[in-house]
């Protein structure tokens, strides 16, 4: 007899109830779920966030919720604002460094902590 192993997926790792909401992506991104968003300061839209920018986008304030698709023009759509996450399965941008992983959300309602063992 065979017996299959069923991996589970730790994505929330807190006591703190999950929250979303809904907000705008701005036009012209392709986003994986559980990415990063800043907020552009001058649209008040979200984007992939990115620790480099400087126009407001330099700080994770929110979560992609589901993969979102706005190559054809911005639209609405639901993304985390709560919670505590499991930070191996974010989605992060290539490059980002132990010390951004560290920094991003903090001042937010969104926490991340590795699963308990």
């Amino acid at each position: 007899m065979t017996v299959e192993a069923y991996e589970y997926e730790t994505w929330y790792t807190g006591s703190d109830q999950p929250a979303t909401t809904s907000g705008t992506y701005a036009t012209g991104q392709t986003i994986p779920a559980r990415t990063p968003l800043g907020q552009v300061t001058a649209s008040g839209e979200f984007v992939a966030w990115d620790p480099a920018a400087t126009d407001g986008s330099e700080v994770a304030v929110r979560m992609s919720a589901v993969d979102i698709d706005t190559t054809a023009g911005a639209a609405k759509g639901p993304m985390i604002k709560g919670g505590t996450y499991n930070p191996e399965l974010v989605n992060w941008p290539d490059g980002t460094t132990d010390v951004e992983k560290a920094l991003a959300f903090v001042g937010t309602p969104i926490s991340l902590q590795l699963p308990a063992a």
